[in-house]
């Protein structure tokens, strides 16, 4: 399938759906500082970027959210907080665990990690696109991949990111 609401995927590039206004989180940052940064931004995710400014990794809501951090003790729980809804008392809708959750937590603090820093927490791994790659490969990265962002670079350079929520506006608004 080339084709979505009538706008060719093949001929529509990374560049014209990107955002362009990227927050990054440096490497040496610590992760409290980003933990805040993602917060005020209500974003659940950023690029990682070394002194440079190259991208060296990104940092999520699910990143964070791990359990072995919690295992580590490098964020507290207080597990009687945590509980599945039972679905026969709770509609669908209501059963969703997102990033407003997780940071409305009381007990969920950056500053229980003490002086860890970004670099401890985020995924290593870089995924990322030309800015001329089209949206089809994009979509087809992120559906492999299993993610719902990528970087949009040039030589390591973040120019932009691509989110699903970026997609699916840019069909909303051009179908």
């Amino acid at each position: 399938m080339d084709d979505v609401a009538g706008i060719s995927l093949r001929s529509v590039k990374a560049r014209d759906v990107m955002q362009t206004d990227v927050v990054t989180l440096p490497a040496d940052a610590p992760i409290s500082e980003a933990i805040r940064t993602l917060e005020e931004y209500h974003i659940t995710g950023a690029p990682v970027v070394d002194a440079v400014g190259r991208a060296i990794g990104v940092l999520s809501v699910a990143d964070i959210a791990r359990g072995d951090h919690i295992q580590a003790g490098r964020l507290a729980s207080d597990r009687h907080e945590y509980y599945l809804a039972n679905p026969l008392e709770e509609e669908l809708d209501d059963m969703r665990f997102g990033d407003e959750e997780i940071f409305a937590k009381d007990d969920y603090s950056g500053e229980v990690a003490g002086e860890q820093r970004v670099e401890d927490w985020m995924t290593p791994r870089v995924i990322s696109v030309d800015p001329d790659s089209s949206l089809k490969v994009v979509c087809e990265i992120m559906a492999k991949e299993s993610i719902h962002r990528v970087l949009v670079t040039e030589e390591d350079n973040v120019l932009g990111i691509l989110s699903t929520f970026d997609i699916v506006r840019y069909l909303a608004e051009n179908g």
